[in-house]
């Protein structure tokens, strides 16, 4: 039998939790905890997406019109928009939806007003969608 010591020779880390335990991302089923409404949000959360898109390609062709790049146009623009696809996809990657069950609280309307009400929400859903998307993006990027 072997002498114990009082040093610790290994360190010994606990396991990392079970996949059940991890709660966070569609893969996770978060999905299904968070409270929707009786209306689907997906079309509303791809404008959202297509938003996000949009937005962060400005931001980084914003950046690259300050570098070497902005002397060829058409690679500035070609770039800013690659990076916004990708940054897009990063955010709402895992998460998709979770924003749409948070942002189906928010669709109103059925009966005989829908169409007016549909119009409303085509307003109002896609940035509510878009704002909590970059909630969870940045919680993402922070590791939360």
């Amino acid at each position: 039998m072997p002498i114990r010591t009082g040093r610790r020779t290994s360190v010994v880390l606990p396991p990392p939790p079970p996949f059940d335990e991890v709660r966070i991302g569609d893969a996770a089923g978060e999905y299904r905890r968070i409270p929707g409404g009786p209306h689907r949000a997906w079309a509303y959360v791809f404008v959202a997406f297509t938003f996000e898109i949009c937005s962060l390609s400005e931001i980084v062709y914003e950046l690259l019109k300050r570098t070497r790049t902005a002397h060829n146009p058409d690679a500035t623009i070609l770039l800013s928009v690659a990076a916004g696809i990708l940054l897009a996809v990063w955010v709402f990657n895992d998460r998709w939806r979770s924003i749409e069950a948070f942002s189906s609280r928010f669709c109103i309307g059925s009966g005989r007003v829908a169409l007016l009400t549909t119009h409303i929400c085509m307003i109002w859903v896609p940035s509510i969608a878009f704002v909590y998307a970059n909630y969870r993006g940045l919680r993402k990027l922070l590791g939360a």
